[in-house]
């Protein structure tokens, strides 16, 4: 009967011990390294963004559907992320034309004021085609303009560490499917401790 007592207790204990002591994330995995930011931040907010978290989504105006609907869907990620204490200036969120020729500078600041995406963390950069090609192929973020200019591309976000590694990628908003700001909060807040 002791025995069984001795058993169940240290079991519990066992349980307990697993439960709030064994950590509850995994390391997230260097998947490549971002070696140049040739990109220009289009309203001219260039904050020192490389020493913190960011998570990097890939768009162009003219796009229909997918680009859109993220958009909307990371305007959560604010609230989430403040709700679990962690402010604006400790993570951006950066967004990246793939389509620099018609993307003037004029048109992206129109775009992000459409969304009104007023806030000092989340920039908006463009550069030129080659530039953004390289800047896209640390990703293997792909993307392709036809010759009646219509563009299709990857549909994957990245969150990218202080030291610039890309560590984790999510997927945008796909018809019906939400972009899951929760896991990319996990992630960004990770990053933060």
């Amino acid at each position: 009967m002791l025995k069984k007592v001795i058993m169940t207790v240290l079991l519990v204990i066992g349980f307990f011990i697993f439960y709030f002591l064994w950590p509850r994330t995994i390391e997230l995995p260097h998947i490549g390294t971002v070696k140049e930011w040739p990109l220009t931040e289009v309203g001219g907010n260039e904050a020192s963004f490389r020493e913190k978290p960011k998570l990097i989504t890939f768009f162009f105006t003219n796009c229909p559907d997918v680009c859109p609907t993220t958009m909307w869907d990371l305007k959560k990620l604010h609230q989430v992320m403040e709700e679990r204490g962690i402010s604006q200036d400790e993570y951006f969120i950066i967004a990246v034309t793939v389509d620099p020729e018609y993307d003037t500078n004029d048109k992206i600041i129109q775009y992000k004021d459409m969304f009104e995406i007023n806030s000092p963390n989340w920039l908006f950069f463009r550069g030129a085609e080659e530039e953004t090609y390289k800047f896209t192929q640390y990703f293997n973020f792909s993307y392709e303009k036809n010759e009646d200019g219509f563009l299709t591309h990857s549909t994957s976000m990245y969150v990218v560490d202080s030291n610039d590694k890309i560590r984790a990628h999510h997927d945008m908003a796909l018809g019906k499917k939400q972009v899951n700001i929760e896991e990319i909060a996990d992630h960004l807040e990770q990053l933060l401790k």
